[in-house]
């Protein structure tokens, strides 16, 4: 009996090639660019003169772009500040990932989460004590704030591995996680110098909560 023919494999050069719009990428980039340097400009006008005292026309002149750019980027004047919450919730990530601890207990991820925000707070206080007291004032940051989902789902993973007991509310604990950290972040900000060690206090907080969430 004659062997069955089998059909021979592709040619990777019949393959079809793979297209790459290098223009599309550069002005993705150039775009990202022009971002940053708006976000930047409104950080320091922020910081040096105060939030309230800033207007989006100041934003670009000192960013030297037109004004059409600036709401490009940013629809209205708080989006800055969401945007600058939003990149430290990323670097507080960034930091539990780069020690490859998404897999450890959720008291391991949640403390290198808040020592990195803590760590970049006290590294640049006037920015946070400016952004902050901002937030604080022109935002409703406690009502829904982001920082709670992201450290709900944390502690949804925990407890789908059965670290966290069934009882708890996964948004909730994110919430009161988040609560505890702006309020603890609004007490340092208050008062010239910091009253106490940021990092320090941050841990007090999470033990306090933690103590609800996990077994006894």
């Amino acid at each position: 009996m004659a062997a069955p023919e089998v059909a021979a494999a592709e040619p990777a050069s019949s393959l079809p090639p793979v297209v790459v719009d290098a223009g599309s990428d550069r002005r993705a980039r150039n775009r990202e660019r022009r971002k940053d340097r708006v976000y930047t400009a409104a950080v320091e006008l922020f910081v040096a003169g105060g939030f309230d005292n800033t207007t989006m026309d100041d934003i670009s002149e000192h960013a030297d772009v037109a004004r059409t750019t600036v709401f490009n980027h940013f629809q209205r004047k708080t989006a800055f500040l969401e945007e600058w919450s939003r990149r430290r919730r990323q670097r507080a990530f960034a930091a539990v990932q780069a020690e490859h601890l998404q897999d450890h207990s959720i008291g391991e991820i949640l403390q290198r989460y808040m020592v990195e925000l803590s760590r970049v707070s006290t590294a640049s206080r006037r920015e946070t004590v400016a952004m902050m007291s901002a937030s604080l004032h022109s935002t409703n940051v406690l009502a829904h704030p982001e920082l709670g989902h992201e450290l709900a789902r944390f502690v949804s993973r925990a407890q789908a591995l059965g670290e966290v007991v069934p009882s708890v509310a996964p948004e909730l604990a994110g919430l009161l996680l988040a609560t505890g950290y702006f309020v603890t972040l609004a007490q340092w900000i208050e008062v010239e110098p910091a009253p106490f060690n940021l990092g320090e206090q941050l841990q007090r907080m999470l033990e306090i909560i933690l103590s609800g969430l996990l077994p006894g």
